[in-house]
């Protein structure tokens, strides 16, 4: 039976997917014909910074918003080791699904963007894609950094420690980078017709910019525009950051 707690002042609920997995979420239903979702990234959580700040501003417009946790995420069930992207693929469209309305604009941050393209890939009910430091295809990238020894290794013990001065050290499962590789999207075109915009630091040390202007060079439609913030990091959750992402979700409205 579903549950909640008391979390960041909102209420989180948890509902079962069909991996039997019971999935964290928040939703504030304020009966308008426009939903957003949030998408975020890996290992990430729905009390992060932009996370929580979408939550007040949609409701100062009046807009519903739902933002969730993957499962081995956050408040979420599940081991987060054996996490891959197709799961956590089908958990945000298990969400869309159950919550979409007339109007519905998709946002995601770093892994969380690839999440929102492979979701509005021929799906005519995203009407927006917002994404933050999209990574698609980072596996891929994960993959490449490793000498030959060491995807042997990393097949063999199954995870590999990347160093990270900025962020801390991450761990990376074999089964999520193999699972990552059938939802490349890079190399063809990314068939989304929706107005998408992109939103990408220029000092972003984990996801380079070019990625982003590689989604909109292969993305099908035309509504679609890259800003490049010139003193952005990977995160771009400062005061000013949000301040164009609010700015930009508006566009969108």
């Amino acid at each position: 039976m579903p549950y909640s707690k008391n979390i960041m002042n909102n209420k989180i609920h948890h509902l079962q997917d069909v991996n039997n997995e019971m999935l964290a979420y928040y939703f504030n239903d304020l009966k308008s014909d426009t939903t957003l979702f949030f998408f975020g990234g890996y290992s990430s959580d729905m009390t992060g910074t932009k996370a929580t700040a979408l939550s007040q501003w949609t409701e100062t417009l009046k807009i519903n918003y739902l933002r969730f946790d993957y499962s081995g995420h956050g408040q979420s069930s599940g081991d987060f080791s054996k996490g891959t992207l197709s799961k956590w693929l089908s958990e945000a469209k298990f969400f869309f699904e159950k919550f979409k309305s007339k109007k519905n604009i998709v946002i995601g941050s770093s892994m969380g963007g690839w999440i929102a393209l492979l979701t509005a890939i021929n799906n005519k009910d995203v009407d927006g894609l917002i994404g933050i430091a999209s990574a698609p295809d980072f596996t891929k990238n994960e993959w490449n950094r490793l000498s030959e020894k060491e995807k042997e290794d990393f097949k063999t013990n199954g995870s590999v420690l990347f160093p990270d001065d900025d962020y801390g050290d991450y761990e990376v499962f074999y089964e999520f980078v193999k699972d990552g590789f059938q939802h490349e999207i890079l190399d063809k075109e990314i068939e989304i017709f929706c107005p998408v915009r992109l939103l990408h630091g220029k000092l972003d040390k984990v996801i380079d910019y070019n990625v982003s202007k590689k989604v909109i060079e292969q993305l099908s439609g035309k509504n679609k525009s890259l800003t490049i913030i010139d003193d952005g990091d990977h995160n771009l959750s400062r005061k000013q950051d949000l301040e164009i992402l609010f700015k930009t979700i508006k566009e969108l409205l």
